[in-house]
């Protein structure tokens, strides 16, 4: 378990929010698993996904240790942050290959 923190951005939230917009339903469980689990892309950067979803998170308020996260496209992804994540156990070859050749985010939340 990390010491990270969820906060949620009212920006990336349904139904009027801008951006790349939370899958919906979404709820903070679900983003705190996926922060508690995201891999290190730069240190100012943490990446997750789940089954066609990829999330990239930003620090909030770094000294507490927040975090706010929102859905990438899995074909804008760096391939080393997707086979980190495989490597992770968190998604699978597969998984990974088609998120490799996305071109825009899922329609439906698992």
């Amino acid at each position: 378990m990390s010491n990270r923190k969820y906060e949620p951005n009212e920006k990336h939230k349904h139904p009027k929010g801008f951006g790349s917009l939370c899958p919906h339903p979404f709820d903070l469980h679900d983003a705190q698993t996926l922060l508690d689990n995201a891999v290190d892309g730069s240190g100012k950067k943490l990446w997750a996904a789940q089954g066609r979803w990829c999330f990239c998170a930003h620090p909030t308020r770094i000294e507490e240790g927040t975090w706010h996260g929102f859905p990438v496209i899995g074909g804008d992804v760096p391939e080393r942050i997707l086979r980190a994540l495989e490597d992770a156990g968190h998604i699978t070859k597969r998984e990974r290959k088609t998120l490799r050749r996305q071109r825009e985010l899922p329609e439906e939340w698992p």
